[in-house]
């Protein structure tokens, strides 16, 4: 898989997911020459579920939900298309500080988890082509 070129995601998240994503497919190094292009498109969102009596969330749910496609370079070809998600929760505090660091850390949850989920999807397809 390490001739798997991981286009640029944007946003922070975008980041987290590409960098997970690099880690996976080419723990031997990147090939010179991709022969492949991995596209991906991210959509996130909060939702509060636990809320105290004056209506303030105590605890979210960040939804993160990715559309991949594996795209091949020489010809342009759309070898697989997909879709994963995950959901990661997080408390909220009278901290801002401690909010921002749960925050934060359910990003890195959800964007390991769809990298997770993106990784292998692909690696499926590749053993399905070489078996």
């Amino acid at each position: 898989m390490s001739y798997v070129m991981v286009a640029a995601i944007p946003d922070r998240t975008g980041q987290l997911v590409r960098n997970n994503l690099l880690d996976r497919l080419h723990a031997g190094g990147m090939a010179a020459k991709p022969v492949f292009r991995l596209i991906v498109h991210l959509k996130e969102s909060r939702e509060g579920i636990a809320f105290q009596q004056d209506d303030s969330a105590t605890r979210f749910n960040l939804r993160l939900s990715a559309r991949f496609e594996l795209v091949d370079s020489r010809d342009g070809a759309s070898l697989l298309k997909g879709h994963t998600r995950a959901i990661a929760a997080y408390n909220v505090v009278r901290s801002d500080y401690a909010n921002l660091i749960s925050q934060r850390d359910a990003q890195k949850r959800a964007a390991n988890s769809v990298a997770d989920g993106i990784q292998n999807r692909i690696a499926v397809f590749f053993s399905r082509l070489r078996g």
